[in-house]
């Protein structure tokens, strides 16, 4: 009995395990790190950053809105669908999402899908909101949102 336990401290010494590289995510520093890098502009880092999150909290409305937004941002059109939709099947009152993903509709040229988002805005915000009045900029041509 002494012999094994000597020898398994002698391995685990050897090998230490304690120094071996961690596989666990802290979705929180994920987050955080993704929303520095879409204030930055640095879409493609935030997109990883948001993909490795959304792995590991697949019930976070606001994470998949973030994640298709940066998507939305580089282009990557049909990526950025689907994610607005998971967002919103998650939350379908989710303000950020339906704003983000009626900007997604007028960049595809459907500004019908574009207004029925607002539309479901001004119902989420009787007296306005932030997401309202910048999704009615966004259809107007009047602004462009950049994050």
């Amino acid at each position: 009995m002494i012999k094994l336990v000597f020898i398994s401290t002698l391995l685990l010494s050897i090998f230490d395990v304690s120094s071996a590289p961690s596989k666990k995510v802290n979705p929180e520093k994920l987050f955080k790190e993704a929303e520095r890098y879409l204030y930055k502009g640095q879409y493609e880092l935030a997109r990883k950053s948001l993909s490795k999150y959304v792995k590991a909290e697949k019930d976070d409305a606001d994470g998949w809105s973030m994640y298709a937004f940066a998507n939305r941002k580089l282009k990557k059109y049909d990526a950025a669908e689907k994610y607005y939709k998971k967002a919103l099947n998650l939350d379908p009152e989710h303000k950020q999402a339906l704003e983000y993903q009626g900007e997604l509709f007028v960049e595809l040229g459907d500004i019908a899908s574009a207004e029925n988002n607002l539309s479901l805005l001004a119902e989420l915000c009787p007296n306005s909101c932030e997401e309202y009045e910048m999704l009615k900029k966004y259809i107007s041509g009047a602004s462009v949102k950049s994050w």
